[in-house]
């Protein structure tokens, strides 16, 4: 039976039967309904059409019968059929349709017709019964003629559609005292409905001010509930107001006092201060002195008003008020016995001019700032006129002694052309005729009149100024355009005012404020400079696709094996090798193209254009970075950061400048960066990445300041390098090329020596002399080779696993074991620590042996204890990175806000309690804080308004607190009964609801004329059902009464706090301003009358009969006028702050302020937590030897053994819910003497003889580190030469007799490799040398021997350099969110003892002071013995050969393994 084709009623016949009016108006709601779609959902025709009160399985059928059984949606054809049947049918059609409903498949059976019964909630009918007993199949006849002789009242269902009466009551049923609020308040102020409704526009732009982020979201729910905070109203007013008022005017305003200003006081305030007589705009000011709301001005009000009005006297022309606020105050006081009344400050306010001018302030701040419309053309010239007269004298008279936000640099100003502001000012001056005049004039003269008040100046067109328009908001002005007689120019405030009532057809002009010492004061700079901003190029997919074509046909590599970013395209065809992919690209497609013109002031500061700039382009200062651009090749760089005060003029600016404002990619790369990788040489692709990027000697104490270019969110990999290439003893290892005599290409599981090649490469020339940023190219490359899927692709990374490969990829590639023997790893069998111990580290050394070991490696003890026998199985394990885990606290904080069943304020309570604790524990705590038996307190889910249920999971004993999902609860007081039968306590309780109706000028159906609002928090009253005394309508009344008491306006401060102009909330003379309805639990159906009543409740009166209780709700209903004039929503959230909850926030470090010192734990709190004992669980059971079974355990690592570089990972990322989440807890870490070694395994006291014997064996020959060593001048080289080429080492690092040693870092290696390549083409032949090394050109490293042989021992701590302090030399940090954050390193500069900050390309030094900023982001520490001796970790390395210092792969191999 779908559209137009039901056999009741048709489309045509039944639209005949609906007026116009209503036929257009169902059409429209249905189209809005519907998304234009023209299918309504079963859902929404329950809910949209009988506002869910069909029963379900009714709904279904009549859904069904009006929709083709092939859809599922029904249009609105099909609705309109159903309406003309259910409202405007005739009996017939009616009965026709219940037949249908009965009979879906055309046969009426009494099955059928039982269940369908049966479903819809429907009791059988005898009289139903006995039809159906006699005839056992029903034809649709034989079925309407028993209809008409039992008149339909059998079922719901006949009763619902043969009722005539009810259709007609809910056709024309109203309810009258439902008003919309613009009604409402339009009868409490001076301002009419459509004022108020723009007023309201104003106000949610205001409000958005504060919510621009989620402004669409905070739209879309209730706007009553939306409010203007006192920070953000006064930071509105500030831009007009002295501060000295600003607080004031909005305490006038906030007539409910609790901090904000809703609809209804923006609206009322808006009245009172503008509108209406004047004494009753005096009263507003009144209230704006009264600041202690007593109603009358005492001696620190009538202070405050007159530093006010001083500030005010500052803004009139020729006002000098020789007078202080104190002497002003007195003179005031002295006259009216030290107080002011309301009456005499009435009085007063005719005599002191000063009020008459703030009065207009306010006036005008209300129309301009606040968005009220002018009530005529008159009031609107005098408003801009008083207003730009105040906001013009700054710059226009140079003894002015204040400034406005509207004169500060910076600032901007609109022109509008003259002509135009002299025609409106004409037409709005004469738009109001004065009486005198209008009586005197003819018929003619007032027709004419009224064409002239139908005038308008037109739209605003600044042509005639315009010399050239070059984009919407950069115009060049004619020359020589004066002030007054050419243009007007208004702030922009005044500007965004005009623009809402009147056009702006031509070109906006606006220009900046600027301040030139000379002229010491602030002027409007006509003619600035129009430079033209330059953006770099991003390829499209075509020109992509290009450049992939071509790298392709130049490395014969296929598609899969290019990189994910266009840029990266340009680096792989050059590092490849091609001379025209790029070349190619670039000369086709423009590096950089014009964004836009920009107006700038010679006089303005090049960082302020730079934050304009960023504003402009939606970005921060850290991801812009701003050139002077010459041509695409010549950039100079702009620093907007060191230089505050730097102007433009000084910076080189005029009118042909062209800025490049290069943007940071979302890899975090630079573009420029990347277009100088893609377009320079190999060669010079490692050594010179931009401009600034040069050969040259740099300085020994500017060596190790290169930053590394960001080829892709590698951001990681840059700062882990800094920080390892600053570990002074393996930089000077890799310097001085030891590493090319221990390569170890042998090693199965190394990567061939390509990772130390290409690190040692990179240091090198990190610390060489090159400047400017560097391409990590090669490192990269083998690190995507050799990193298994890890570091493959241009995603960001954990900077600690890319450490930890690196550290044991340097190891694998400069192992000097060769053949690694096998180890068999014993257990401990309840041997001595120091047996164990030397046992596990000779296995470690006899399978490695490298710098990295000697410098890196530590070694931990694991122990497992059995919880059952205390049997303990202990490990040794070595590690180079220290992963600690933040200090975790079991304990979970909790608040509960407890609503009082006496309607006195909810109490806030807070509370620390142990997850591993049941909710029972919940309850124990809340009922000693708040005096309450455990009886009397319950746990409700309250999120939504309109019913309130009890929080079962409370209610569990088994349920732990860790497993609750909420931290942040709300529990109500319960009353309690004494039960008759056993004397026990029992509560029994009604809610109540609050609720009110709005009448919607839009709607489908009858049912839904009127939409039901929610809101509140429910409340309980108490109901005792075995009480012999029974409860009244009366108690039922007065409870909720004085539960509400505190949400409403009493009616004796209406008299004094309200801006009511008149009173029109009918409630006020009532004793309740709400009614009281039956409702079932929902709150919106009657719980007395049937579904086929369409009842939103009946209501029961306040009078002395008995409760009629149902098994439902009650539902609080609100007229709409008390409601709105009466309702206190902001009092909803009021609470009183139990001491409970400022004692567990502050033992609690996560809830707490990270600035607290509370919340700021140390790195030795993570110490401690690493070695603390750990319960594993039942999913990690102990095989036990003793117990010869899986048994619960306990396990414990603690440190044994310190390396020289000790490296800590501070495990910020956590796995919590099943999703990682981030810490930024503080964690305060020392700079400088740190003292680990107290977190050691306690030893024996006794050296084991073993051991010690041991070590003498192993540990002598394992390693060059076990020994000091002398310095000795290199081979072929003399004392005074090493002397003069290599740098002092820190005496800091030193000891021994070696203080007197300069043996340091060895001098910058050249890397011009054209003369290399000149010398080996053209240079005579040598006789070959004997040294194999030389051949290389690489100098040997300088050769030490052993002085002072101490074998390290396991016995006692001389292992770990007699408790030695440490000294923070590294540290990255982590910034951001977890997967899209960014990392920075901090390095401590061995040379020069400088502290610098690395991020990526930049390198900036920054004092201590900073590093303690860090402690929330801190990541990575990299700590170093103190008076460690670098020389006695170099090997010896006499005789051995010494390997190419080039990679062992070829570039498409190292180059293909990228992607």
């Amino acid at each position: 039976m779908g559209s137009g084709s039901t056999k009741i009623l048709s489309y045509d016949d039944a639209s005949r039967r609906f007026a116009t009016t209503d036929l257009e108006r169902i059409e429209t709601v249905f189209r809005d309904l519907t998304n234009g779609t023209n299918e309504l959902s079963f859902i929404s025709f329950k809910r949209d059409v009988f506002a869910n009160f069909l029963p379900e399985k009714l709904a279904n059928r009549l859904f069904q019968i009006y929709t083709n059984s092939s859809r599922s949606t029904m249009s609105f054809k099909d609705l309109i059929c159903c309406f003309g049947v259910i409202f405007y049918g005739t009996e017939k059609e009616r009965m026709q349709l219940l037949y249908t409903l009965f009979a879906p498949t055309g046969i009426l059976r009494w099955y059928d017709v039982a269940d369908f019964l049966r479903q819809c909630g429907d009791p059988l009918h005898e009289e139903l019964k006995k039809f159906f007993e006699i005839n056992e199949m029903v034809t649709q006849e034989k079925f309407l003629k028993w209809l008409e002789c039992h008149q339909g009242h059998i079922t719901t269902i006949t009763d619902w559609l043969l009722d005539e009466q009810r259709s007609r009551e809910l056709l024309s049923y109203t309810i009258d005292k439902v008003s919309n609020q613009y009604a409402i308040l339009a009868g409490v102020t001076h301002l009419s409905e459509k004022e108020i409704k723009d007023l309201e526009q104003s106000f949610y732009q205001l409000y958005s001010w504060s919510n621009y982020n989620n402004r669409q979201q905070q739209q879309q729910q209730q706007q009553q509930q939306q409010q203007l905070s006192s920070q953000l109203f006064c930071n509105i007013l500030s831009m007009v107001f002295p501060s000295v008022l600003v607080e004031g005017v909005f305490e006038a305003f906030d007539e409910n006092r609790d901090g904000n200003i809703d609809f209804k006081e923006f609206v009322c305030g808006l009245s009172a201060a503008c509108r209406g007589p004047q004494f009753e705009r005096f009263k507003f000011l009144f209230r704006v002195f009264d600041r202690d709301h007593d109603g009358i001005l005492n001696g620190t009000d009538i202070h405050y008003m007159t530093s006010c009005l001083i500030e005010i006297a500052q803004f009139i022309p020729h006002n000098h008020l020789n007078i202080t606020a104190e002497e002003y105050a007195d003179k005031i006081l002295l006259n009216n016995e030290r107080i002011l009344k309301s009456e005499d400050f009435l009085i007063w306010c005719q005599k002191d001019g000063l009020l008459i001018e703030l009065l207009d302030f306010i006036f005008q701040t209300c129309h301009i700032v606040l968005g009220l419309r002018p009530s005529s053309q008159q009031d609107e010239v005098a408003i801009v006129k008083h207003f730009l007269q105040r906001e013009k004298r700054p710059l226009i008279e140079s003894d002015v002694q204040y400034s406005r936000p509207s004169s500060k640099p910076g600032s901007s100003w609109f022109l509008i052309t003259m002509d135009w502001w002299i025609r409106w000012e004409a037409i709005c001056s004469s738009s109001i005729i004065n009486s005198k005049e209008l009586l005197n004039k003819k018929s003619s003269s007032i027709k004419s009149t009224k064409t002239d008040n139908n005038r308008e100046p037109g739209d605003m067109n600044n042509s005639s100024l315009v010399e050239k328009c070059i984009s919407n908001d950069c115009v060049q002005l004619k020359s020589g355009l004066r002030s007054g007689i050419h243009f007007e120019m208004v702030p922009e405030l005044l500007w965004i005012f005009l623009r809402k009532y009147y056009r702006c057809s031509g070109p906006i002009v606006s220009r900046k404020v600027i301040y030139r010492k000379k002229v010491n004061r602030p002027e409007l700079d006509l003619y600035p400079l129009i430079i033209k901003i330059y953006r770099n190029q991003t390829l499209n997919p075509q020109q992509t696709q290009t450049t992939n074509n071509n790298t392709n046909n130049n490395n014969n590599t296929s598609p899969s094996t290019q990189f994910a970013y266009p840029l990266l395209n340009f680096v792989s065809a050059t590092m490849f090798g091609s001379n025209n992919a790029s070349t190619s690209t670039s000369s086709n497609t423009p590096r950089h193209y014009l964004a836009c013109s920009y107006i700038v002031s010679q006089y303005q500061t090049v960082r302020s254009l730079a934050e304009e700039l960023s504003i402009k382009f939606g970005k921060s200062l850290e991801e812009i970075r701003l050139w002077i651009r010459s041509n695409e090749n010549d950039l100079r760089p702009i620093d907007f950061e060191s230089i505050d005060e730097l102007t433009c003029q000084e910076a080189g600016f005029t009118q042909t400048t062209e800025i490049l404002l290069e943007i940071r990619n979302n890899d975090l790369t630079w573009p420029e960066e990347l277009y100088t990788l893609a377009t320079h040489s190999k060669a010079l692709v490692a050594s010179a990445l931009s401009s600034s990027n040069s050969l040259g000697n740099v300085d020994e104490d500017g060596r190790g300041q290169i930053g590394l270019s960001n080829l892709g969110n590698t951001c990681f990999l840059n700062a882990a390098v800094q920080c390892l290439s600053h570990s002074f003893p393996l930089t000077f290892y890799f310097l001085h090329k030891y590493h090319l005599f221990e390569i170890n290409k042998e090693n199965p599981i190394g990567m061939q020596g390509n990772i130390a090649l290409c690190y040692g490469q990179l240091v090198s020339k990190l610390w060489g002399n090159v400047r400017g940023p560097l391409a990590p190219f090669e490192l990269r490359g083998s690190v995507a080779k050799f990193g298994s899927s890890r570091f493959t692709d241009f995603q960001q990374h954990d900077s600690q696993e890319f450490l930890s490969f690196l550290l044991d990829g340097l190891h694998e590639d400069l192992n000097r074991v060769y053949e690694k023997p096998y180890v068999e790893l014993k257990d401990s069998d309840d041997r001595p620590d120091e047996d164990v111990a030397q046992e596990h580290w000779s296995n470690h050394l006899a399978r490695n042996t490298s710098i990295i070991v000697d410098l890196f490696h530590g070694l931990l003890r694991s122990q497992v204890k059995c919880r059952i026998c205390e049997f303990k199985s202990v490990r040794f394990d070595p590690f180079n990175i220290l992963s600690l885990p933040l200090p975790f606290d079991t304990s979970i904080y909790l608040e509960i806000k407890l609503i009082h069943l006496d309607g006195s304020k909810p109490t806030r309570y807070g509370m620390k309690l142990n997850g591993e604790l049941t909710v029972d524990h919940i309850k124990s705590q809340l009922s000693n804080l708040s005096s309450l038996s455990i009886e009397q307190i319950a746990f409700f889910d309250v999120t939504s308004p309109s019913s309130l249920r009890r929080y079962t999971v409370m209610d569990s004993s088994t349920t732990k607190i860790k497993q609750l999902n909420l931290r942040d609860f709300v529990a109500y007081e319960l009353p309690v009964f004494k039960s008759i039968e056993n004397d026990q306590l029992i509560s029994s309780y009604i809610i109540a609801i609050h609720r009110r109706l709005e009448r919607q000028e839009r709607y489908l159906s009858p049912l839904t004329r009127h939409r039901m609002q929610f809101f509140g928090q429910p409340v309980l009253i108490p109901y005792n059902k075995d009480e012999s005394t029974k409860t009244t309508n009366k108690f039922i009344y007065e409870h909720i009464s004085k539960q509400l008491e505190r949400l409403l306006r009493k009616n004796t401060d209406v008299t004094y706090i309200s801006n009511h102009a008149l009173d029109c909330d009918d409630s006020l003379g009532q004793r309740y301003p709400f009614l009281l309805k039956h409702v079932n639990e929902d709150g919106r159906r009657c719980s007395l009358c049937p579904w086929n009543r369409f009842c939103f409740g009946c209501p029961f009166e306040c009078d002395d009969k008995e409760f009629l209780y149902t098994n439902g709700n009650i539902a609080i209903e609100w007229e709409s006028s008390a409601y709105y004039l009466r309702y206190l929503s902001g009092h909803e959230q009021n609470v009183e702050i139990h001491s409970s909850v400022k004692s567990s926030r502050g033992s609690n470090n996560t809830e707490s302020n990270s600035d607290e010192p509370s919340a700021i734990i140390t790195l030795e709190d993570c110490l401690q937590s690493f070695i603390n004992w750990e319960n594993l669980d039942h999913k990690e059971l102990f095989n036990c030897k003793r117990c010869q079974k899986s048994q619960p355990a306990d396990k414990k690592l603690d440190i044994w053994k310190l390396p020289p570089c000790l490296i800590f990972h501070i495990k910020r990322f956590q796995l919590s819910n099943n999703r990682w989440i981030k810490s930024s807890r503080s964690v305060h870490f020392p700079i400088r003497s740190f003292h680990p070694a107290k977190y050691l395994a306690q030893r024996s006291t006794t050296t084991n003889s073993l051991a010690t014997s041991l070590a003498d064996e192993n540990l002598s020959d394992s390693s060059s580190s076990l020994s000091s060593l002398s310095a000795t001048t290199p081979e072929g080289a003399s004392t005074a030469s090493v002397d003069n080429i290599f740098i002092l080492s820190p005496s800091r690092l030193m000891n021994g007799n070696h203080s007197d040693t300069k043996i340091g870092l060895p001098p910058p290696e050249s890397t011009d490799e054209n003369l290399v390549r000149k010398k080996k083409r053209f240079g005579r032949h040598k006789k070959k040398s004997k040294n194999p090394n030389e051949k290389l050109n690489i100098p040997c490293p300088p050769k030490f021997s052993q002085t002072n042989y101490r074998p390290l021992s396991f016995g006692d701590n001389s292992f770990d350099a007699d408790n030695a302090a440490y000294n923070l030399y590294a540290f990255v940090c982590h910034y951001g969110v977890i997967g899209g954050g960014h990392y920075i390193a901090f390095v401590k500069n061995h040379i020069n003892q400088q502290w610098y900050c690395f991020n990526d390309s930049s390198c900036k030094p920054v004092s201590e002071s900073v590093l303690e900023q860090c402690s929330s982001s801190a990541y990575l520490l990299f700590y170093q013995r103190e008076s460690l001796d670098h020389r006695c970790y170099m090997p010896n390395v006499e005789g051995k050969n010494q390997v190419k210092d080039e990679l062992s792969l070829t570039t498409d191999d190292r180059w293909c393994s990228l992607m």
